[in-house]
C-alpha cells in the first residue's frame, strides 16, 4: 500500500517494560509502534485523590478514563496503568531495588545468583530513568518516619527512589 507506514514491531503498553523494549528495538533499526489504552496526561489533569473517580479510574464502559485499571481474574484483582507511562502513573515512578532477603528466598535462590545477575539491569534502569531519592519529604513522609521510629523500625525508613525527572 502506498502512503501507509509499515511497522516491524508492535509494542503493547508504554510502561517501563514497553517503553524500554520499544527504545531498544528502535535502536536496532526496527520501526516500532507503541500502543497504549489510555492517553497522555498533563500534570494538572491527574486526579488529586483516588476519590476523584472520573479522573482516577479507567473503566470506559462507565465513562471513566483515568489512570488506574482494575481487572478481576478468577478472584484476583490485577492493577495496571492506563495511559502513557503505564503503571508508573499509579506508583509514581518509584523504583525500589529488592533487599538481600528477597534474592535469598528459598523458592528461587538455588536457581541463580539473582542479585548479581540483575544488578546491572537495575543500574541501567536507574540511569536511563534518572532515578533520584533527593526529593523533599512530604508531611505524609514525616508521619511515616515518626511512626517507624516509634515502632523501633526507624532504621528502615528511606527516601523513595523515583524515576521521574523533577525539573521544578
Amino acid at each position: 500500500m502506498s502512503g501507509v507506514r509499515q511497522w516491524d514491531v508492535l509494542v503493547v503498553g508504554s510502561g517501563f517494560g514497553g517503553s524500554v523494549a520499544a527504545l531498544r528495538l528502535a535502536e536496532k533499526g526496527y520501526r516500532v509502534l507503541v500502543c497504549e489504552s489510555g492517553r497522555r496526561f498533563a500534570d494538572e489533569e491527574h486526579a488529586r485523590t483516588s476519590w476523584d473517580i472520573r479522573n482516577y479510574l479507567w473503566q470506559p464502559n462507565l465513562g471513566l478514563y483515568g489512570i488506574q485499571r482494575f481487572t478481576i481474574l478468577n478472584g484476583l484483582v490485577a492493577l495496571s496503568g492506563a495511559g502513557v507511562g503505564g503503571g508508573s502513573l499509579n506508583y509514581s515512578g518509584t523504583l525500589f531495588q529488592p533487599r538481600d532477603d528477597y534474592y535469598l528466598h528459598p523458592q528461587w535462590a538455588r536457581i541463580a545468583d539473582w542479585k548479581s545477575e540483575l544488578a546491572p539491569f537495575y543500574d541501567q534502569a536507574r540511569r536511563m530513568l534518572g532515578v533520584n531519592s533527593d526529593q523533599p519529604l512530604s508531611a505524609g513522609d514525616e508521619v511515616l518516619k515518626r511512626v517507624a521510629e516509634r515502632m523501633g523500625a526507624g532504621h528502615t525508613f528511606t527516601r523513595v527512589p523515583v524515576g521521574i525527572l523533577n525539573t521544578a
